[in-house]
């Protein structure tokens, strides 16, 4: 029986090295220009390619730069598989909170904050890859307590997660501390704990 030779792909093959370098300029441009000072000539400067690599990969600058932000919605904070509940939860929420104010993902944050409401596009492409795979993994570990029994299987989790992940943010943006006097994560989850417990773990 005779070997069929592969096929190969017309074109030189796509560099990794260009991809990646891509994205973080991406990112990075946009921290530090904004949404509107974002341009595919710009990044293709920053990331040390030609024009003609950036061209060739996408069609314009919202399809790049939703590209870069799929990093930031890949970066959720994970969840460990073992122990108590509220402990889990508090680590997960310190996971949102703990990121450095002058980090990458923080100067997007604020930019994002900023110029949102002016680009309406920005703020819906940041909503579905950055804010809905958190708030997905809170869901879940919400669910799980309520499974578990550790929550009141009446607990409106929509409500909880905004209760939640608020805070956190609030507090990241502001770059509030508790060394600062600010409120810790598991002081902010024990105030809601007392609403979303059965009553029998009272």
């Amino acid at each position: 029986m005779a070997t069929q030779t592969p096929v190969r792909a017309k074109g030189r093959p796509r560099s990794c090295l260009a991809d990646a370098a891509i994205a973080t300029a991406a990112l990075e441009l946009f921290a530090d220009e904004g949404f509107e000072r974002f341009s595919m000539e710009a990044v293709a400067t920053r990331a040390g390619v030609s024009k003609a690599t950036v061209y060739r990969r996408f069609c314009g600058r919202d399809e790049l730069l939703a590209h870069a932000m799929t990093q930031l919605g890949a970066d959720v904070p994970k969840m460990p598989e073992l122990g108590d509940f509220w402990e889990n939860l508090t680590q997960f929420l310190d996971g949102i909170r703990e990121s450095a104010p002058g980090s990458l993902k923080s100067r997007i944050m604020i930019r994002v904050l900023g110029e949102g409401e002016r680009h309406p596009q920005l703020q819906a492409m940041v909503t579905e890859l950055v804010i809905r795979p958190r708030q997905a993994r809170v869901r879940l570990i919400l669910n799980s307590g309520i499974q578990s029994g550790r929550l009141r299987p009446d607990v409106d989790i929509e409500a909880t997660i905004a209760l939640l992940i608020g805070p956190m943010v609030w507090l990241k943006m502001l770059r509030l501390t508790p060394e600062a006097g600010a409120a810790t994560t598991e002081t902010i989850v024990e105030v809601l704990r007392a609403g979303l417990v059965p009553a029998s773990h009272s």
